[in-house]
């Protein structure tokens, strides 16, 4: 039987972040941030927030290089995000809505982050668990 959201779960990494604690330093990171923050400011609040993301998914004792690998991971993602989806809507367009194309942008974020995840990471990570 899994954890309710109050219940912190027990992982390889150590014990993971419940679900209401995740969500409350989610908002209050975000509560912090200026209207307009600056880019560094921004690039540390994503990097907060897939820190916490990782406290809740994996555990609070994942590998800081591992870590870091991952938010290498999520600027890489977030650098070819307009690409991607530029792309699906050209094959949507010219291949029709039942397509294959629209594993392209899931398939590539899953592809770069298991890179630096296993098969069972990943589905933690991406909550399948």
């Amino acid at each position: 039987m899994g954890a309710t959201s109050d219940e912190p779960r027990e992982a390889a990494f150590g014990r993971r972040l419940a679900l209401d604690d995740y969500q409350k330093a989610i908002v209050a990171l975000q509560s912090t941030l200026p209207p307009m923050p600056t880019r560094e400011q921004d690039r540390a609040a994503r990097r907060a927030a897939l820190d916490l993301a990782v406290d809740h998914r994996l555990g609070v004792d994942f590998p800081k290089e591992r870590r870091d690998a991952l938010f290498a991971v999520q600027q890489r993602v977030e650098r070819h995000r307009l690409w991607i989806a530029l792309k699906h809507g050209v094959a949507r367009l010219f291949l029709g809505a039942g397509s294959q194309s629209g594993r392209g942008m899931s398939g590539f974020v899953v592809g770069e982050y298991a890179k630096v995840l296993s098969k069972s990471e990943l589905d933690a990570f991406f909550g399948r668990d």
